[in-house]
Formats: structure tokens, C-alpha cells, sequence
């Protein structure tokens, strides 16, 4: 004779859990994950004709660039709006202008999209399938003098990468990298950034140039204390990179300057010191040219004052091979000028 046992009262928490594993339950987890991703998503592709749209200011150059019907671009960038709740653009007969909503995603935007871009180009290394792309920003007298060379050497080693270079004033180049617009900087003073990493490549001396004619031309060197009498000292505006350089230096000295023209032009300097007005106090590589030929005569400073360049990247930014590459390449084009004259030796 068998006994049968009675079953045990399951407590709520059992009884839930079970319920938890029902088909309605997983259907209702289901709806709950696709209502969050509605709710916090954004489409790529609203995302990417939003960007198109705002950055050629007007629907009808995204048009003829993309290949896709105006309707279509305003279709998708409506629901980019109701999905976010705010207006992102201006439409007027002229074209397009960005509220400030649309500011602000523009700048998310462009990044979301770069990322997306290296994710696939990451995905394409895995199958060996990449022909990859590296974008790099770099003041103008350092793009100038080296870049010819790094891009010659670069094509030679990557000649399937795609191969972006930027000038600017090193202004920008601190933007361009804060941004997340380049795979790599340089930069004209460290950043000091958790967020960003950085790699010394360069010493140079700064020195104050001027014309051969000019009436210091005599002097073998320029005390610190005597700049503040020099009436046509051209001192760089608030965008360029040097300017932090000089502005401590004379502060260490506790010189004053109020200079009546600042520019942020190392070529307008440059023309300005051509044309017997004023002088600089500037890198050699700026004037390379105007040195060799005797035109510009450049005095050292005392005490001395330098300046070091360095290659920065963001931390967070996957880097590629390529890009780890052009690192490599940029400081051995460095290296192979470190005789000429205005290269210091940083032991």
C-alpha cells in the first residue's frame, strides 16, 4: 500500500519565479525591452541624415550629395524630432539653421557616427578585409615642414588607407582632438588630461626674429627685461598655440605687454616682419626659408625659452594599427632632421 506524500505549499517568491518563466511573462519582458529601446535610441540613419543636413545648411546640397529625395530627409529628421521632443533645425527658403537642441545633438551626433565607423572598420580588421582611414591635425609650419615626408612614407607602408590631414591653428588642433574629429594631434603643450594621451616628439628653441635690417639685428641676445621696450613686438592672439608659451615666460619675469595688434597667423607674421614691421618672437621652422636666405636674422633669448610638441590622441578612442603606425612615422620624420640648426637637444 503506497502512501502518497501531499505536496508543500510553495512560498510567493516560488510561485513568482514560476510565473516569470510563463510565455505571456517573456512577451511582456520582451515589449518592456522594445518600449525602453523606442524610448532611449536613436536611429542611425535619422542620425547620420540630421548631421548631412546640418552641416551643408539646406536640404537640397544633402540632396544632391546623398543621392536621396528631399521628402525623405525631411521625413526622417521630423521623426528625429518627435523622438526626441524638440525641434532640431529652422527651415526658411535660404535653407536650414540649427536650434540650440540642434546644436547640441550635431556634436553628439558626429561622434555616435565616428564610432560607428571605426566599429566597422574594427570588425573589418578581423577579417582582414580593412583598408582603414587615419585623420591627423597639426599646426601649419609643423605640417609644412614634415608632413610631406610622413605622407610620402605613410602611402608607401598603408597605400589602401585613406589618409586625412588637417592645418590649423593650434587652436583648432586642441579642438579637432577634444571633439573626437582626429585619430591623432599635435599639439604645442601638453594638455595635462586624463582623457588624453600624449608622446613628446620635439624641442624647438623660440627666438625673436626679425628682418635683416631691423635695429636689434646687432645684438647677439635679447634679455627677457628689454621686450617690453620693444615698440613693434608682434605677440600671437589667444587661438595660437605659442602664446601660452610666451605669455608664462614673460610672466616669470614679471613683464607686461600690451601689444597693439595680436594675430593668429604665423604666415601674417610673417609678412608683416617681410615688410619691415615689427618682429616675432617664433619657432625657426616657421621662417625656414626666410632664415636660410638671410632675409630674417633670428636672436636667442635670455634665458632661453623653448617650446615642445607632442602627439596626443584620446584615451578612449580605439587606435588602429594604421594610426599607431603614423606615430611611429611622424616622430622617425622628426628624428631625421634633429641636426639642423634650430632642433635642441632635450637630455
Amino acid at each position: 500500500m503506497s502512501t502518497k506524500k501531499k505536496a508543500l505549499p510553495m512560498a510567493e517568491d516560488d510561485q513568482a519565479s514560476i510565473a516569470d518563466t510563463s510565455p505571456s511573462s517573456s512577451r511582456n519582458k520582451r515589449s518592456e525591452l522594445g518600449e525602453r529601446a523606442a524610448q532611449h535610441l536613436i536611429d542611425s540613419r535619422r542620425l547620420f541624415y540630421f548631421s548631412q543636413v546640418a552641416k551643408m545648411g539646406s536640404f537640397t546640397a544633402a540632396e544632391a550629395a546623398l543621392d536621396v529625395a528631399q521628402s525623405t530627409l525631411s521625413r526622417q529628421i521630423q521623426q528625429l524630432e518627435e523622438e526626441l521632443g524638440a525641434p532640431l533645425l529652422l527651415r526658411a527658403s535660404r535653407g536650414v539653421t540649427l536650434t540650440h537642441a540642434g546644436e547640441v545633438l550635431l556634436g553628439q551626433a558626429e561622434l555616435i557616427i565616428r564610432e560607428m565607423e571605426s566599429a566597422r572598420e574594427q570588425i573589418s580588421m578581423t577579417r582582414g578585409t580593412t583598408r582603414g582611414r587615419v585623420t591627423i591635425a597639426a599646426p601649419r609650419p609643423f605640417s609644412s615642414r614634415y608632413f610631406p615626408g610622413v605622407i610620402r612614407r605613410f602611402r608607401e607602408e598603408f597605400p589602401k588607407t585613406k589618409l586625412t590631414v588637417l592645418e590649423a591653428s593650434s587652436g583648432h588642433v586642441h579642438q579637432y582632438l577634444a571633439d573626437g574629429a582626429v585619430d591623432l594631434a599635435v599639439v604645442l603643450h601638453n594638455p595635462n588630461s586624463q582623457k588624453i594621451a600624449t608622446r613628446k616628439i620635439i624641442v624647438e628653441p623660440l627666438e625673436l626674429t626679425m628682418r635683416n635690417d631691423h635695429p636689434l639685428v646687432g645684438e647677439k641676445l635679447i634679455d627677457r627685461s628689454r621686450l617690453s621696450a620693444i615698440p613693434d613686438l608682434l605677440l600671437p592672439a589667444a587661438t595660437h598655440g605659442t602664446r601660452f608659451v610666451i605669455e608664462r615666460y614673460l610672466q616669470d619675469g614679471n613683464i607686461e605687454l600690451d601689444p597693439m595688434v595680436r594675430m593668429d597667423s604665423v604666415s601674417l607674421m610673417r609678412g608683416m616682419i617681410s615688410q619691415g614691421f615689427g618682429c616675432a618672437i617664433l619657432p625657426a621652422m616657421a621662417c625656414q626659408e626666410q632664415l636660410e636666405s638671410g632675409q630674417f636674422v633670428a636672436k636667442p633669448l635670455r634665458p632661453a625659452l623653448s617650446r615642445t610638441l607632442y602627439m596626443a590622441r584620446l584615451r578612449e578612442r580605439n587606435q588602429s594599427p594604421e594610426a599607431k603606425a603614423m606615430e611611429d612615422i611622424i616622430l622617425g620624420e622628426v628624428t631625421s632632421h634633429e641636426n639642423e640648426p634650430w632642433m635642441m637637444n632635450d637630455e
